[in-house]
């Protein structure tokens, strides 16, 4: 599984953004032109991908940030170019809230020491009783230790990979696999795939992700935008 930047989550990637490196006296170099803020402010997101060529079905494109007390509006959509960027590629939206610290953003270095708590979820154990809305990491899922949250109060024994009636991947929270095939389409991500969490917000600074559901025939250099709208709960 390899993990892809859209030009927006490139830049905001701590490290290369601002306020720049410790002791360099100057500002962090940026890879590409700093985001717009009347675009990709709070309220918007508007990220453009540019294929590679290599990318494959079980992928993920950080399509960008969602901050801690933040919604996403599922109603969102998905344009490509005049390249189809492939023969079959469907992709699904969600997020890794309370993932694995090693797959959140990276805590921004220029951020007081001891400040930072990060929210990583526990890891999924048989037999326990979960609660509506509890949020656990499945060790045996694929990828490993992928975020699902509980829609439906269950104490079995059955992995959340495996029980669809009473957990939902994290990785579809928005939106099922939706075909981007075509060139110069645009297709909605139709309602999301929330299953009652109508009211769901960001617990946790994450990446709002696309997840390569199929992929035939990647074509190098074709442009995917991701538009979709924030809501902050305050």
């Amino acid at each position: 599984m390899a993990i892809w930047y859209t030009d927006v989550a490139t830049n905001q990637q701590q490290g290369v953004n601002f306020p720049g490196q410790s002791g360099l006296g100057m500002l962090t170099p940026q890879p590409g032109t700093q985001n717009n803020p009347t675009l990709e402010g709070l309220s918007k997101i508007t990220a453009v991908y540019t294929m590679t060529g290599n990318e494959a079905a079980g992928d993920i494109i950080n399509i960008a940030l969602l901050n801690s007390g933040q919604s996403l509006d599922p109603n969102g959509h998905i344009s490509t170019g005049a390249t189809a960027p492939g023969a079959t590629f469907t992709v699904a939206i969600g997020d890794n809230d309370q993932g694995l610290v090693t797959t959140l953003p990276i805590v921004n270095p220029m951020v007081l020491p001891n400040t930072n708590v990060v929210i990583q979820a526990p890891t999924w154990v048989s037999g326990t009783s979960y609660a509506v809305g509890a949020v656990v990491l499945d060790a045996t899922a694929t990828p490993a230790y992928a975020t699902y949250t509980c829609i439906s109060a269950v104490s079995g024994s059955t992995a959340p990979h495996s029980d669809s009636t009473h957990w939902q991947a994290n990785s579809s929270r928005y939106s099922t696999a939706v075909s981007i095939a075509s060139a110069n389409a645009n297709v909605s991500s139709n309602g999301g795939n929330l299953n009652g969490q109508t009211n769901y917000y960001v617990s946790e600074d994450c990446w709002l992700q696309a997840l390569v559901s199929t992929l035939v025939t990647p074509a190098a250099g074709a442009t995917i935008a991701f538009r979709f709208d924030t809501i902050a709960n305050n």
